[in-house]
């Protein structure tokens, strides 16, 4: 029996113990006192609580350690946290503090903290930290001026289950520098602080974690476009890249841009987050930078030139009697005037003239045009704002007062010159818009053939090239030939100086020439076989032929039918006689009868000479020959043979040589 009362007891011991630490865990814990600053006269005093006391009473009270004085209320909230003037309490000695907590009819209390008060400081968490970094080197610094102790822990951002690695040291600035780390990786990290001016400092809170970036090392490239309204009104829009990876973690562009001219004051745009930008400019030149920065620091300034709206063609010259821009309107804030020097054409320098706001519209053009020099290029605008935008009204390229070139365009660039047999390409430099004392309105060229035996000159040959061309193809020139080729060009007032150079044309190749002699000689061959075929009639009269030969096929096809024509009579004649009577002429006559052999007729013939002597008795078929006695060639050349035949066909035959004349009977 007593066995049993002890094992109930012991149980009842457990189970109140139970329920006293659960009573006690739902209690606030002991309450944190300190200051925020040395100098501070206010203490922070806060506790934690619990989700049970979300709707309790709390209340602090504080006596002296080891005294039986009665607690002392420092005051009381709903909230986890009171504020106590330090002239309440006792701030240099050792006091015990707690908290109660009530809902309804239920309290709890903390336990006790021994703690002299002036001893606790626990600064803010580093207020508006800032980073810079440097090759390898990160340096922080924040608002607070006082000398802490510094604890900073940080890792990689690759490494975010990794371990913290830390760094504490006492600082006399609120600055740390952390050495040694890679220069291309990205960083976390966070900072708190703690004094060292008391004996039981306390650590303040970490700061949220930040991301540290890499540093930025290259600047924007920025690329630029226009668009022009054609109204006096441009819409400038600006582009750039994004760096890479992790450079382009959180960064952001500041621009300064000079987009009104009539105020010398750049306009500033701010924590720009996108990678373009667009606003409306004038014709007149803008000017400006742009920045890129994020955490750590920012990039080098990238320079911003949109040269002005110029024009490419001549405008007008200010004469003495006409006072202009036209559109000028009083008033700086209206309109204003900008005016400036063109030295090279096209750039604009870096001081421009603008208008003031003493004086008359009249007076101010008045003295505009007592500072212009003759013979200078000038730019004029006239500006205003319209509906918000800047707007240029009028714009004006212009000379005071225009003269001649006072030099000759530049030497032949090269390739100096392409020549050939018969031309030559011209190349040259423009001459400089200072050289040219007025609006250039063409280049002359002019080239002269001169011979090299008696210096003597051709006829010179001009011609009037645009003022916008550097080069110029001289053609139809002599192969082989010397030109003197003059260059000057010319405004309204007149041609400047001429440079001058000497050319020799290429001459024709050996090849080429042979070609062309035999093209000659062709051309004149076909022209007189042409002339001899057109009047061939005239020159070679036509001549008959004596006999029409038959074919071999003909005469085999019909050699039945075949008749041999026999000569029916020889005659002999002696042209040489000088004696008109025929009778004494020499005659050899050859006579015979015979019978034909298709007609029944009989062919008779007669002979005044017998010519049996002469002939074989079977004399058909066989040849007469005649003897003649070795005479000379002007004998031989005087006889004249006939050959009669009875179909009444007579051929005149003349002797040509001393040889043995053979007929065929």
């Amino acid at each position: 029996m007593e066995a049993n009362e002890h094992w109930f007891l012991q149980g009842f011991l457990v189970l109140a113990m139970v329920i006293a630490q659960g009573a006690t865990s739902k209690c606030p814990s002991s309450p944190l006192c300190y200051k925020k600053t040395e100098r501070d006269t206010i203490y922070t005093c806060e506790w934690e609580t619990s989700e049970f006391l979300k709707n309790a009473t709390y209340e602090l009270f504080y006596r002296r350690s080891n005294s039986t004085e009665r607690s002392t209320s420092l005051g009381s909230d709903r909230k986890s946290y009171v504020y106590v003037n330090d002239n309440t309490v006792l701030n240099n000695v050792l006091v015990d503090i707690w908290v109660v907590a009530y809902m309804g009819n239920w309290s709890c209390q903390s336990l006790n903290t021994s703690v002299t008060l002036s001893e606790r400081v626990k600064y803010e968490a580093p207020q508006s930290l800032s980073m810079s970094r440097s090759s390898s080197n990160l340096t922080l610094s924040w608002e607070n001026k006082k000398d802490a102790v510094i604890e900073v822990k940080f890792r990689r951002l690759e490494e975010t289950s990794g371990t913290w690695k830390t760094f504490k040291k006492e600082v006399k600035q609120a600055m740390v520098t952390l050495e040694n780390l890679q220069n291309q990786s990205v960083y976390q990290l966070q900072v708190r602080q703690m004094s060292k001016h008391v004996k039981h400092p306390l650590w303040s809170d970490w700061t949220p974690i930040l991301d540290v970036p890499t540093e930025i090392q290259n600047p924007p490239e920025v690329n630029w476009t226009v668009e022009d309204f054609n109204n006096g009104t441009r819409l400038l829009k600006l582009t750039w890249g994004t760096p890479p990876y992790p450079v382009s973690m959180q960064v952001n562009y500041n621009l300064s841009l000079h987009i009104w001219p009539c105020l010398l004051k750049l306009k500033n745009f701010t924590n720009v987050t996108t990678t373009e930008f667009s606003v409306y400019v004038t014709y007149s030149a803008v000017s400006g930078d742009i920045i890129a920065f994020n955490k750590v620091g920012k990039s080098s300034p990238t320079h911003i030139f949109v040269p002005a709206k110029h024009l490419t063609f001549p405008s007008k010259s200010w004469t003495n009697d006409r006072l202009i821009p036209l559109n000028y309107a009083h008033g700086f804030m209206k309109s204003c005037l900008e005016w400036y020097e063109l030295t090279d054409g096209e750039t604009r320098p870096e001081k421009v003239n603008r208008s003031k706001l003493n004086g008359t519209v009249k007076k101010k053009l008045e003295n505009v045009r007592k500072k212009m020099v003759d013979y200078v290029r000038y730019y004029y605008l006239v500006h205003k704002q319209t509906a918000g935008k800047p707007q240029s009204t009028e714009m004006c390229l212009m000379y005071k007062k225009e003269g001649a070139p006072s030099k000759a365009p530049d030497h032949f660039t090269a390739p100096i010159l392409n020549v050939t047999t018969n031309s030559a390409m011209l190349h040259w430099k423009p001459i400089p818009v200072p050289d040219q004392r007025g609006f250039l309105t063409r280049y002359e060229v002019c080239y002269t053939r001169t011979s090299q035996k008696n210096e003597s000159h051709f006829e010179t040959e001009c011609h009037n090239i645009l003022a916008s061309k550097t080069e110029y193809l001289v053609q139809n020139l002599t192969p082989g030939s010397t030109y003197n080729i003059h260059l000057a060009g010319a405004t309204a007032a007149g041609s400047g100086p001429t440079t001058t150079i000497h050319i020799m044309t290429k001459p024709l190749p050996q090849s080429i020439i042979g070609w062309i002699i035999a093209g000659i000689i062709a051309i004149l061959i076909t022209a007189c076989l042409f002339i001899i075929k057109r009047h061939e009639k005239k020159i070679f009269p036509p001549v008959p032929f004596p006999v029409v030969v038959e074919s071999v096929n003909y005469r085999a096809r019909n050699q039945n039918m075949y008749e041999k024509e026999e000569v029916h009579e020889l005659q002999l004649h002696n042209n040489c006689s000088q004696d008109p009577n025929p009778e004494e002429a020499t005659v050899l006559e050859v006579s015979e009868t015979y019978e034909c052999e298709d007609t029944d007729e009989k062919c008779l013939g007669d002979s005044s000479t017998p010519v049996s002597d002469l002939l074989s008795p079977d004399y058909k078929d066989q040849v007469l020959r005649l003897e003649t006695p070795d005479s000379s060639q002007g004998e031989i050349d005087c006889m004249v043979t006939m050959l009669m035949y009875r179909n009444g066909l007579v051929f005149d035959m003349k002797a040509y040589s001393t040889e043995d004349v053979g007929i065929s009977l």
